[in-house]
């Protein structure tokens, strides 16, 4: 007897035809890479034959047929091997146009197979397609194309769903709703085809992430991507995101591309999105998720001040914040002043619209703020005195040898520094070191450069908190004529408040490193007594 995987390719094999491109008409063969997939789905199953696999991913470059990959398996769960009885079978698309790609194909390969144009009937008016008769086990089965934009998305039982490109969505509503919608199927599926998204928290991201772990034999994720470190004109590389290149995938075709965005450095961020599926903004950011990456440790760790008495106030550290508008993110950021770059991080937001910003942003700030990674300020508001609050504390661990900040909105934090009996000044002085930080190119231009210096160069650790990663590959930088840099909130996608505040951070710790302050003569190296004297 034949594997439920095998059913399905030898379904493809004998009933459909490839229905555009040079070969239309020909009998459907799936590829070695196509049946593996397909294999890794479907194989797997419990000791009730029921399929073990819950959730797939197939995550590739554009052009490698992945649409019609999409069609083969939603005909094979309207009326092929996988069907069942009253089946409702969908492929989900973020608008109509994209909605009717998937949909057409299906309806292509229809009209070539005398046999299930005897057994479907195709609405195309609402881009639906219908099990005719009874007395099998596709009966009442029938397949929807729906778009993030459809009206009615609720009451839904799907037993197959096909989400077409899910890294172009920007609203969860119609994701979230088929995924939860298929509690009541014995064995259902949900099937993602799509290119990469950049960014770390869209559900895409997590997906892929979760699914390469291992750890739950209920997803499987086939992932097609190049190197991050990969050349536009590697052709090895290539392959390793186009698994049809060269076979129905024009090899020449991509070249042309590929010279392109080597000779017009605009394009190379599309090119290493859609072709090379790479996790890449279309617009370049200052740090590539690869270099990030590579900066990440286990544990980062400063060494606090003794409670015993001493006067060992701790580790020297600097420290950078960017405070948001009342309602945003706000980040505070440490960085060790010897032994490289180390890096902490603390982030506030209101408890109140927590729900609300992580539909709005698209990033998990419930999820952060359960695991202690995203503190909670009581209301609609982030409260000053909690930032306040922070700063005392890290002031008692930490000899903090200067806090870079943003001038906007930092006055009521700094205001309620003398109620905690903490000194403070402008400067270099006795108390607590605060310099404002501008944000324009001629003031941002050092700290950039420090922050891809301290990562480009090695020096810089961190722990990989969620929310300083996303800031940090949000961040989008532009340039003056002079060749002076600043960040670009305009073309970052979402928040950037953390790369900010470790900028400054470090913008900071490399201006004092330039120009050191000798506070004391005997501290000097060069001081020369007789020369003072006189």
């Amino acid at each position: 007897m034949l594997d439920r995987a095998q059913r399905v390719i030898d379904f493809a094999h004998k009933y459909l035809k490839i229905t555009i491109g040079e070969d239309a008409g020909k009998p459907f063969w799936l590829r070695p890479w196509q049946q593996a997939f397909i294999r890794d789905v479907y194989g797997p199953v419990k000791a009730d034959g029921n399929r073990k696999v819950r959730r797939a991913i197939l995550s590739i470059a554009r052009k490698n047929g992945k649409t019609e990959l999409a069609a083969i398996l939603i005909l094979a769960h309207l009326i092929g091997p996988e069907a069942e009885p009253n089946g409702e079978i969908y492929s989900a698309a973020n608008d109509r146009e994209q909605a009717s790609i998937v949909f057409n194909a299906v309806r292509r390969m229809i009209e070539a197979s005398p046999e299930l144009q005897k057994r479907l009937i195709v609405v195309a008016s609402t881009k639906t397609i219908i099990v005719k008769g009874s007395g099998t086990k596709a009966a009442g089965s029938r397949f929807k194309a729906l778009s993030a934009d459809a009206s009615t998305k609720h009451g839904l039982n799907p037993s197959f769903v096909v989400y077409d490109e899910l890294a172009q969505t920007k609203n969860r509503e119609l994701l979230d709703t088929l995924l939860t919608s298929q509690g009541a199927r014995l064995q259902p599926l949900f099937l993602t085809i799509s290119t990469q998204n950049n960014d770390p928290q869209h559900p895409l991201s997590e997906m892929i992430d979760d699914a390469q772990k291992g750890e739950d034999e209920t997803i499987v994720c086939h992932l097609y991507a190049a190197n991050d470190d990969c050349d536009v004109e590697d052709e090895e590389g290539w392959k390793a995101a186009n698994p049809a290149l060269g076979d129905f995938r024009s090899l020449e075709e991509l070249r042309i591309m590929a010279a392109r965005a080597k000779r017009i450095p605009a394009e190379e961020a599309s090119f290493r999105l859609l072709y090379l599926n790479q996790r890449v903004s279309l617009h370049s950011t200052l740090i590539t998720r690869a270099d990030w990456q590579a900066a990440k440790v286990e544990k980062v760790d400063f060494r606090v001040a003794r409670t015993n008495g001493s006067d060992d106030r701790g580790e020297p550290i600097y420290l950078g914040l960017d405070m948001s508008e009342n309602t945003d993110l706000t980040a505070l950021v440490a960085v060790s002043a010897r032994d490289g770059s180390r890096v902490q991080a603390w982030f506030w937001k209101p408890i109140d619209l927590i729900e609300q910003h992580t539909r709005r942003d698209r990033t998990r700030y419930d999820v952060f703020a359960k695991h202690g990674r995203l503190l909670m300020s009581p209301g609609r508001t982030i409260d000053p005195r909690l930032v306040t609050a922070k700063i005392v504390e890290l002031n008692q661990q930490y000899d903090i040898i200067g806090l870079a900040y943003d001038r906007h909105k930092t006055s009521e934090v700094f205001a309620r520094l003398s109620d905690a009996e903490v000194t403070y000044q402008t400067g270099h002085g006795d108390g607590l070191r605060l310099e404002p930080w501008g944000q324009g190119m001629i003031g941002m231009a050092p700290a950039i450069t420090a922050f891809e210096h301290a990562v480009l160069n090695n020096e810089l650790k961190h722990d990989g908190h969620p929310l300083l990663t996303w800031c940090v590959m949000n961040a989008i930088v532009v340039s003056d004529p002079a060749g002076n840099r600043k960040f670009d909130k305009s073309k970052a996608r979402m928040r950037i408040d953390g790369a900010v505040a470790l900028a400054m951070a470090l913008g900071l710790k490399a201006t004092d490193i330039a120009e050191p302050v000798i506070s004391n003569p005997w501290e000097d190296p060069d001081f020369d007594l007789l020369k003072w004297a006189s």
